[in-house]
């Protein structure tokens, strides 16, 4: 298949990135000799790994957005810069234009298709069922050579070149985004630091429901769907996406263009009347048509009994959903943070939990900001950036403080990143403070990992008391800025 840049992001572009990186309160400071012993600050749970001791910095949203802030309600993007990005997100869901990039857009589903349009999931496949390749699956086995054929067997790599109709469809249940149709693991070498869990390299992300789909081909025991979302491409349950014909997609795009709303809590049982329909967190995007006495009336959408997707109509309370764009406040983002803080760190959404960038898109999104799905592409995607990777630790921190926007500079390194919120007193001098969902930090040689694994608020320090020979964040090869303007 001959793909642009942007397609090729679409289809591949989360599949070979690896994350292996991860505030403050007022600490004690570190013995006479400036350093803490690793074993003594961290739980050793291998000769590989170690827990960081996170309890050392405050995770009080209130302690790094203080509800009494003379800013607290100002907010850090104005009105107009709000509705550009807003009206970008939303080409991207219900756009039908020919420079939109929405999976309902028949004019886009059709310039990725064409004769060549399996090559690329074919090489995706050859990747991990290769008789050469060794991947690791549960209970510490290598995947044997039957379970790479009948995997092989089962995934359908057929893919038309003509846009059907027929295969737009509907998320109406969060699912998890595999490569390939399975819902076993396949890890590397997991006496490695760094490998085995959580990263398992067919998980690549999540959908949320409420997204519109474009179904490019199914498992041949019909069990999975290959489908192209506003973010990602991949396998999901066959069960968690609904058929929509035309009649469904003309009024849900006439909702959302009306008023379309984003939960802003974590998690949300959406359910009516006793009937359970879905689990909703951050970065779920609703139509509504009211608010009443605390309360919107939300469009949730339903598989009807023929497997055709209807719509239901649900109360949300007004601390569980907001009308988008939400007014990008500190106050609102600690609402965020409160909500979203201290959840465990999900490789590629593993479980449903965030990893980085999913972290970042999911607590940007109720302000109206789309962002890309992996941490390459959303520095990217920043209005502006600054490329420090040539400037020593020192300058790359002395530049983020003095010219970094709280709550709108992404910080940028390898494989992983991070939302700047501001700067913060820690031993005794002035540091840049950052929000972030990370797995861990590592030694400059590489051959163990300090792990936080969460979403945490954590300095950015030239140095970490509590293990000297860790890595700052500071410190990786690349280093760059995205401003969000």
């Amino acid at each position: 298949m001959r793909i642009n840049n942007a397609s090729h992001a679409i289809l591949l572009g989360l599949i070979f990135s690896l994350l292996l990186t991860g505030c403050q309160s007022s600490l004690s400071p570190p013995g006479a000799n400036g350093k803490v012993s690793a074993n003594a600050a961290s739980g050793y749970i291998d000769r590989t790994k170690t827990v960081f001791p996170i309890a050392n910095y405050s995770q009080s949203v209130d302690k790094w957005i203080s509800p009494g802030a003379e800013n607290i309600n100002v907010p850090v993007l104005d009105t107009a810069t709000q509705q550009r990005y807003f009206t970008a997100l939303k080409s991207r869901y219900f756009g039908m234009n020919k420079q939109d990039r929405s999976p309902w857009n028949p004019h886009y589903v059709a310039s990725l298709l064409n004769d060549k349009a399996t090559r690329i999931r074919d090489a995706r496949m050859m990747h991990y069922l290769n008789d050469g390749s060794t991947y690791w699956g549960e209970n510490f086995r290598t995947h044997s050579a039957r379970w790479k054929q009948e995997l092989w067997n089962n995934a359908d790599t057929r893919i038309s070149d003509i846009y059907q109709p027929s295969g737009r469809g509907i998320v109406i249940r969060e699912t998890l985004v595999r490569a390939l149709p399975t819902q076993d693991p396949a890890y590397d070498d997991p006496r490695l630091a760094g490998q085995g869990y959580p990263f398992d390299n067919l998980q690549i992300s999540s959908i949320r429901p409420g997204t519109p789909v474009y179904v490019l081909t199914a498992s041949r025991d019909k069990t999975w769907r290959y489908v192209l979302s506003p973010t990602v491409t991949g396998w999901v349950h066959s069960e968690d996406v609904a058929r929509v014909d035309q009649a469904f997609v003309s009024r849900w795009m006439s909702l959302a263009g009306k008023q379309l709303g984003a939960i802003i809590k974590n998690p949300v049982t959406v359910q009516e009347n006793g009937l359970f329909y879905f689990t909703a967190r951050p970065g779920t995007l609703l139509p509504f048509r009211n608010l009443q006495a605390g309360f919107f009336q939300v469009a949730a959408p339903a598989a009807g009994r023929d497997g055709r997707a209807e719509i239901r109509w649900i109360k949300l309370s007004t601390d569980e959903f907001a009308a988008m764009p939400w007014k990008m406040t500190p106050a609102n983002v600690a609402i965020l943070m409160k909500s979203m803080s201290g959840r465990p760190y999900g490789w590629g959404n593993y479980n449903f939990y965030n990893d980085c960038s999913a972290e970042i898109r999911s607590l940007l999104m109720p302000f109206g900001l789309f962002l890309p799905r992996n941490s390459a592409a959303q520095i990217q995607a920043a209005t502006r950036v600054v490329d420090l990777s040539k400037e020593n630790v020192s300058a790359r921190i002395s530049y983020l403080k003095e010219h970094g926007k709280p709550f709108t500079t992404l910080v940028y390194i390898q494989g992983h990143i991070m939302l700047y919120i501001g700067n913060a007193e820690i031993y005794g001098q002035q540091v840049p403070m950052t929000y972030q969902n990370i797995w861990g930090l590592r030694p400059g040689y590489s051959n163990s990992r300090s792990i936080i694994g969460g979403a945490v608020f954590f300095p950015i320090l030239a140095l970490y008391p509590e293990n000297p020979e860790l890595a700052s964040l500071a410190g990786k090869v690349q280093f760059k800025l995205g401003f969000i303007e």
